[in-house]
């Protein structure tokens, strides 16, 4: 591996403001995923687990 933490395999290095926009982007766009509802079939879902998980019920459990 090369000493320079900014250079990738090819030798090639990305500008500060690229980086920093990259960086941006991907904020925005982890930041709009973590924000977005559950569907209501998830939530059902976690609530069957849970009500399967207070009565002693396991997974192959009939």
């Amino acid at each position: 591996m090369s000493a320079d933490r900014n250079a990738n395999e090819d030798g090639l290095r990305l500008d500060p403001l690229a980086k920093s926009k990259i960086g941006k982007r991907l904020r925005d766009s982890y930041d709009a995923v973590v924000n977005e509802p559950i569907p209501d079939k998830f939530l059902n879902l976690l609530a069957s687990l849970e009500a399967a998980e207070k009565t002693g019920h396991k997974d192959g459990d009939a």
